[in-house]
């Protein structure tokens, strides 16, 4: 009998550690997931830079084309008019994916809000419970032995 509440005393301890392993392993794994979607938003918003940036150089040249066939110099602006189309099909692409980032990381960080609760007051609270039962079961052998 001694044996059986020595062993079920160092499986609660097991479960304790375990516990405390799992809360700090998992708030590490929370702040990957923060820092993921930063590096990402950072990335399309270099991206947006970029592309705006080339979307300006770009208007200008097509604005420039046009201004020397308004002069009345022969000038075909078609390549300027498809490199605008472009540089905007593609920061309306990169806008669309911020957006899509800014909902997808609203609602992950909605979910890791929940779970970081469940880390830094539940599992803690669990954690001394179990500590409690431990210490009432390590008093009670501590009794039990000095009563045999």
């Amino acid at each position: 009998m001694a044996e059986q509440v020595h062993a079920d005393i160092d499986a609660l301890k097991e479960l304790r550690d375990a516990l405390t392993r799992f809360r700090y392993a998992q708030r590490e794994v929370v702040a990957r997931g923060d820092h993921e979607i930063e590096a990402t938003r950072a990335s399309l918003e270099a991206k947006a830079g970029l592309w705006g940036s080339l979307l300006a150089r770009r208007q200008a040249d097509f604005a420039a084309c046009q201004q020397a066939a308004a002069a009345g110099r022969p000038a075909d602006c078609s390549a300027e008019a498809s490199a605008v189309r472009e540089a905007q099909e593609r920061l309306d692409q990169i806008r669309r994916w911020q957006q899509r980032v800014d909902e997808e990381a609203s609602t992950f960080r909605g979910t890791s809000g929940r779970f970081r609760d469940l880390l830094d007051r539940d599992l803690p609270r669990t954690e001394n419970h179990l500590l409690a039962i431990i210490t009432g079961l390590e008093a009670a052998r501590g009794l039990q032995a000095a009563g045999s």
